[in-house]
C-alpha cells in the first residue's frame, strides 16, 4: 500500500510538471502566432510603405539631378550666351555679319564655342543657325557658310522637324536622324529673337546624350521617360511598343487629378505584366518624368526579406521551444533540490514522507506571509510604498488616505534629493524616515526612491510656514547627508492630483540643473518656466563658429563657445531649447568633418553625435567641446600641411624640369587641372614668394650654371625662353 501511495504521489508531482510544460507550450506558440499575426498584417504594412518611400526619394532624387544638371542647364544656355551684353558679343556677331573672310572672329567665337562646352560637360554638340548671314555652326568647332537653303538640311538634320512645329522653343523627340551620327540624342531647340538684325533670328540646338541621364538613374532594371505637357513622349531609355506606352498615358489622363508631385508610384498592368510607375514634374520646364519597373525586379528584395523573416521566424519558434522545455525540465529539478536546501538552512522541519516540491513551496510560503505582515508593519515603509503609489497612480486613493488621513496641514511640496550613486546605494531610507520623526519638526515629510540615485522628499505644510519650514529642512538634510543636490517643486493645496502635480513640476525643474550648474538647491518658482524662451538666434553664432574652424583660428572659437554657454546660463531659456541647440552644435562639427573626409572614430574613438548624450551639464559640455574643436583644428592642420608639401614637391619637380622652357601660368595650371588664379596663389602660399619672382631666380641660377659651361649670352637667353638678348643681360 505504502509503494502504490507514493507511486500516486510521485505521478501527482509529474502530472504537475507536464500541465505546466504543457500551459508553457501553449503560451508561447500562442504569442508566437500573435507576434507573427501582428508583424505580417501590421508591420509588414509599414515596411512596405517605407520601402516604395524610399525608393521613392531616390528616384525623385535622381528626376531632380537630371532636371536640374540636365535639362534646366541645357534651357539656361539660350539665356546665358546668347543675350545681348558685352562677354556676349563674339558669339551675336555672326547674326550682324560675315566672319568667314576674318579669322580673328572666327577664333573669337570659337573660344566663346569652348567657353560653352568646358562649361556644360554633359552637352554632346552644339548647333547654331544664324538667319541674317547664312552661317551654321556644327558641334563646338565647325563653321559653315551655305551658299542656299538647301544646304541648310544637310548640317541641320533637325531643322525640318522643328520648322513644322512653329515653336520659339521645344524638346524634340529622341531620334537617331537629328544628330549627323549614329547615336540617338535627346535635342533642345530654342529660337532666339535678337534687335541686332530685324526680321531674322539665331536658332540653337542643344543635344544632350542619352548616357548623361544614364549617370543619374539605374536604366538597366527600370525605363525612364521624359513626357511633354502636350503629353507626347520625348524620351524612353528603352522604348515601348505603342500599346504600352499608350496604356500608361491612358492611366496618366484618367488619374490626372490624382497623379501629384508627392503622391505615392502608381501600378497598372503592361502586357500581363505588373509595372510600378514613379513620377514627378518640373515646375521650371514643365515636363514629366516617369521612371516604370517592373514588380518582379522592384520588389525582389522585398520578397526575398519576406521570405527569409518566415524561415528565421519558424527557425526560432522551434528553437524557444525546445529551449523552454529544457529550461522547464532542468528548472524542475534544481529548484525542487534548491527549495529543498534552503529550506533546511532556514529551520523548516520538513519531514523524508513531505519533501515534496510543494509542500515545500507551501512552507515557505507561509513564512513569506508572516513576514510580509511584519514588514506592513513598519511605518516608514508603509510610507515609502504609500508616497510611490501616489506618483505612480496605483491605488493611489489607499494611498492617499494612509498618508494624508489627519494631517493639519493644508498644502504639499515635493522634493527631489539627487546623490551620487554610492551614496544612494548605501542610504538606509527607513532611518532616514525615523531621524526627521524623531526631530518634531513642524511639517510631515515622507520619503520614497523610483529612481536611481533620486530620493523623492514629499512634505505636507502650512503655507505661511513655507520659509521656515524650507530652511529646517535643508539644514537638517546637512545634517544627513554630504554630497546632495535639491531641487523644489511647486506649492500646491494638499490634494490627491496635487501631490503628484507638485512632484511632476519638481521633476520638471530638475531639468535645469543641466544649466544650473552651480545651484546647489535650485526652486521651481525660481526658474520661471512658463516665460522662458522656447527660440533664439545662435544661427549667426553658428556661422561665426563655423568661419572660426574653417579659419583655423580656436581663440575665437573659445570665444563663441563661452558666449554660446554663457547666453544659455543667463539667456532665460527652456531647457529643451538650449539641448537641441547643443546638438546641432555637434551635428555642425559633425558635418564639418565630413566636409573635409574625416574618420570620426580614427580621430575621437567615438561617435560624438551620441558620445554628447552622455554628458551630464552643460560645463562638461562645455570642457568637451573646446577639447573636440581643438583635436579637430589639429588634424586640419596636419592634413593641410601634408597637401602643401604634396603641391610643393609638384611645383618644384615641374619647374626644373622645364626650366629651359616657357614656364607660365597657364602650363602651370593645366598640369594641376586648377584654375590660374588658383595656381598663382597657391604658388605663393606654398612656395614662399611669388610666380614671376620664383621663376626669375630660377632661371637667373641656371643662367650662371650655363655661363660657367662657356656658353654665349645669346645662346643662354634662347635656353632660358628670352626673345630679347637685351632684356636678358638687363636682368
Amino acid at each position: 500500500m505504502k509503494k502504490i501511495l507514493f507511486s500516486f504521489k510521485k505521478d501527482t508531482q509529474f502530472s504537475i510538471f507536464y500541465i505546466m510544460l504543457c500551459i508553457n507550450l501553449f503560451s508561447i506558440t500562442l504569442l508566437s502566432c500573435f507576434n507573427y499575426y501582428v508583424f505580417h498584417n501590421m508591420n509588414t504594412k509599414a515596411y512596405l510603405e517605407s520601402f516604395i518611400s524610399y525608393n521613392q526619394r531616390v528616384t525623385n532624387l535622381a528626376f531632380r539631378n537630371i532636371d536640374e544638371q540636365i535639362i534646366e542647364a541645357i534651357y539656361n544656355i539660350p539665356r546665358l550666351y546668347f543675350s545681348p551684353i558685352t562677354p556676349n558679343a563674339p558669339i551675336l556677331l555672326p547674326q550682324k555679319e560675315r566672319i568667314d573672310h576674318d579669322p580673328a572672329k572666327i577664333t573669337s567665337l570659337l573660344g566663346s564655342l569652348d567657353e560653352i562646352q568646358k562649361s556644360s560637360p554633359h552637352i554632346r554638340s552644339l548647333d547654331i543657325y544664324y538667319e541674317a548671314t547664312k552661317t551654321i555652326v556644327t558641334g563646338f568647332s565647325h563653321i559653315h557658310f551655305i551658299a542656299n537653303d538647301q544646304e541648310i538640311n544637310q548640317y541641320l538634320p533637325w531643322y525640318p522637324a522643328f520648322e513644322e512645329a512653329q515653336a520659339p522653343q521645344q524638346l524634340l523627340k529622341l531620334s537617331h536622324n537629328i544628330y549627323p551620327t549614329n547615336e540617338a540624342v535627346l535635342t533642345y531647340v530654342k529660337k532666339i529673337s535678337q534687335p541686332l538684325v530685324k526680321g531674322s533670328d539665331i536658332i540653337v540646338a542643344i543635344h544632350i546624350s542619352p548616357s548623361e541621364l544614364a549617370k543619374y538613374i539605374d536604366e538597366s532594371e527600370g525605363i525612364l521617360m521624359i513626357i511633354a505637357p502636350d503629353d507626347q513622349i520625348k524620351y524612353c531609355s528603352s522604348p515601348y511598343s505603342a500599346e504600352e506606352a499608350a496604356a500608361i498615358l491612358r492611366y496618366k489622363a484618367k488619374h490626372n487629378s490624382d497623379i501629384t508631385r508627392d503622391s505615392f508610384p502608381f501600378s497598372l498592368t503592361v502586357e500581363n505584366e505588373k509595372v510600378t510607375v514613379f513620377h514627378t514634374d518640373s515646375a521650371f520646364t514643365d515636363l514629366e518624368y516617369l521612371y516604370c519597373i517592373k514588380d518582379s525586379t522592384f520588389y525582389a528584395d522585398y520578397n526575398i526579406r519576406a521570405k527569409i523573416f518566415i524561415w528565421n521566424f519558424l527557425i526560432s519558434i522551434l528553437f524557444n521551444l525546445a529551449v523552454l522545455i529544457l529550461i522547464s525540465i532542468l528548472n524542475y529539478s534544481a529548484y525542487k533540490k534548491r527549495i529543498l536546501i534552503f529550506s533546511k538552512k532556514a529551520g523548516f522541519s520538513i519531514k523524508d514522507g513531505n519533501k515534496s516540491f510543494d509542500h515545500s513551496l507551501s512552507m515557505m510560503s507561509e513564512e513569506i506571509t508572516s513576514l510580509n505582515a511584519s514588514v506592513k508593519s513598519s511605518k516608514p515603509l508603509l510610507f515609502q510604498n504609500s508616497v510611490r503609489s501616489l506618483l505612480l497612480n496605483r491605488k493611489a486613493e489607499t494611498a492617499y488616505t494612509q498618508l494624508c488621513a489627519g494631517s493639519a496641514y493644508r498644502y504639499v511640496r515635493t522634493f527631489i534629493i539627487h546623490l551620487p550613486i554610492g551614496s544612494f546605494e548605501n542610504l538606509a531610507l527607513d532611518q532616514l524616515q525615523q531621524n526627521i520623526v524623531s526631530r518634531g519638526m513642524t511639517f510631515d515629510v515622507f520619503f520614497t526612491t523610483l529612481e536611481k540615485g533620486e530620493v523623492i522628499a514629499v512634505i505636507l505644510l502650512d503655507q505661511e510656514h513655507m520659509l521656515e519650514v524650507f530652511k529646517a529642512f535643508t539644514e537638517w538634510l546637512d545634517t544627513q547627508l554630504t554630497d546632495y543636490t535639491l531641487v523644489s517643486g511647486d506649492l500646491l493645496e494638499l490634494t490627491k492630483e496635487n501631490i503628484k502635480l507638485s512632484f511632476k513640476s519638481a521633476s520638471e525643474a530638475a531639468r535645469y540643473q543641466f544649466i544650473f550648474t552651480d545651484t546647489k538647491l535650485l526652486c521651481y518658482e525660481d526658474i520661471k518656466i512658463p516665460t522662458r524662451k522656447s527660440h533664439g538666434s545662435h544661427l549667426k553664432l553658428f556661422d561665426a563658429i563655423k568661419k572660426d574652424i574653417q579659419s583655423e583660428n580656436f581663440l575665437d572659437y573659445k570665444y563663441h563657445i563661452d558666449a554660446l554657454i554663457t547666453s544659455f546660463k543667463t539667456g532665460n531659456y527652456t531647457i529643451d531649447y538650449c539641448i537641441s541647440t547643443l546638438r546641432d552644435l555637434v551635428t555642425l562639427l559633425y558635418q564639418i568633418m565630413i566636409h573635409r573626409d574625416f574618420d570620426m572614430w580614427v580621430i575621437y574613438g567615438y561617435d560624438i553625435r551620441e558620445y554628447y548624450k552622455q554628458i551630464t551639464d552643460i560645463d562638461m559640455f562645455h570642457d568637451w567641446v573646446n577639447n573636440l574643436c581643438e583635436v579637430l583644428l589639429q588634424n586640419i592642420r596636419q592634413k593641410k600641411k601634408s597637401v602643401d608639401v604634396n603641391i610643393k614637391d609638384t611645383l618644384t619637380k615641374l619647374i626644373e624640369e622645364h626650366l629651359e622652357h616657357d614656364i607660365s601660368l597657364d602650363f602651370l595650371s593645366d598640369q594641376l587641372s586648377l584654375r590660374p588664379d588658383v595656381v598663382s596663389r597657391m604658388f605663393k602660399q606654398v612656395m614662399g614668394e611669388g610666380y614671376t619672382e620664383y621663376i626669375k631666380k630660377k632661371k637667373l641660377n641656371r643662367a650662371l650654371e650655363l655661363i660657367g659651361e662657356d656658353y654665349s649670352m645669346k645662346e643662354i637667353a634662347q635656353k632660358l625662353g628670352y626673345n630679347s638678348t637685351q632684356y636678358f643681360i638687363k636682368i
